[in-house]
Formats: C-alpha cells, sequence, structure tokens
C-alpha cells in the first residue's frame, strides 16, 4: 500500500506543466542483466521474463488509476502492431492492489493486445522503479538498455530507442 501511495504521488507529480515541460527523464542503463521474473498474466498464465530472450522487450510498470499511465498505453498498443513480427514484444505489468478485479476491465475497455502480468512489490525493487509510469527497454540478450521515467506521450521518443535494437 505505501509503494502504492508514494508511486501515485510521483505519477501525479510528472505531468507535464503548463509551459509544456515535463520534469520525466530517459536514462540510459549500465546494461546490467534484467532481473528474471514469473509472474501470473491476466489470463492466468505462468509468465517468466526469460520466455522472452532473444526478443527486444519493453517492460511497462503501470497501474489503473495513473492518468499518465493510462494516456500512455495506445502508444504501446501502437508499437506492439507495428514492432511485433520483428522481435519486439511489449508486456505491462500492473501493480494494482486489487489485481484482476480491476486490471481485467480496464484492459478490454482500451483494447490492450499484449500480455499484461500483475505485478508482485519485490520487482519494483528489483527494478528500482521509483515512479509510475516507468517503461524498461531490454535488449534480446537480457540485458537493460534504457529507463522511461514518468510519461512519454510521444511515440518516437520509444520507437527511436526500439529502432536500435531491432
Amino acid at each position: 500500500v505505501l509503494i502504492a501511495l508514494f508511486c501515485c504521488s510521483v505519477c501525479c507529480s510528472n505531468e507535464t506543466d503548463n509551459a509544456g515541460n515535463s520534469n520525466n527523464a530517459i536514462q540510459d542503463s549500465n546494461s546490467s542483466l534484467a532481473p528474471d521474473f514469473t509472474l501470473l498474466s491476466t489470463d492466468f498464465k505462468q509468465v517468466s521474463l526469460s520466455h522472452y530472450r532473444g526478443k527486444v522487450v519493453l517492460l511497462d510498470f503501470w497501474a489503473t488509476w495513473c492518468k499518465s499511465c493510462q494516456e500512455e498505453i495506445p502508444i504501446f498498443i501502437d508499437l506492439y502492431d507495428q514492432y511485433h513480427d520483428q522481435g519486439f514484444e511489449m508486456v505491462g505489468i500492473s501493480i494494482d492492489s486489487e489485481r484482476l478485479k480491476v486490471v481485467n476491465p480496464f484492459i478490454k475497455k482500451l483494447g490492450v493486445n499484449y500480455t499484461i502480468l500483475l505485478g508482485e512489490p519485490d520487482l519494483m525493487e528489483k527494478y528500482n522503479i521509483v515512479a509510475i509510469p516507468t517503461a524498461v527497454l531490454i535488449d534480446q540478450s537480457g540485458k537493460i538498455r534504457k529507463m522511461f521515467i514518468g510519461e512519454q506521450l510521444e511515440k518516437p521518443i520509444y520507437e527511436n530507442e526500439l529502432k536500435k535494437l531491432l
């Protein structure tokens, strides 16, 4: 609950100010190996990050109550549609405490076409997630290449980094 409250406050504070500037960051990674995990998907399958080895993966840490997260999901749907056939996987990780009760209706309403997993608090710690939304770009060898902290409301921000790895 404390993590959710902290993330909510950070999520809300990362919104664009009146001048159109954003406090959001794109961080290069030290190329460390992404921590593996196994989580339950919304279709009741156990999914591990290692299952995606050999593909470029974008992990999106998000929640249904986060307005910025909701605004980014259409970008991720488009990226998945456009690049899935080229070896790209989009994986959403919901941190909602109410889990399937709120996540399934939400993703159905938005037409989410990629894998959604139900996150665990220890995973946020392993990935050093301090705000949501946060997206983590992982290369084919399983190394973290970029972290997108806060909302990035333009598709080319993600697309440019993704294309470098495909």
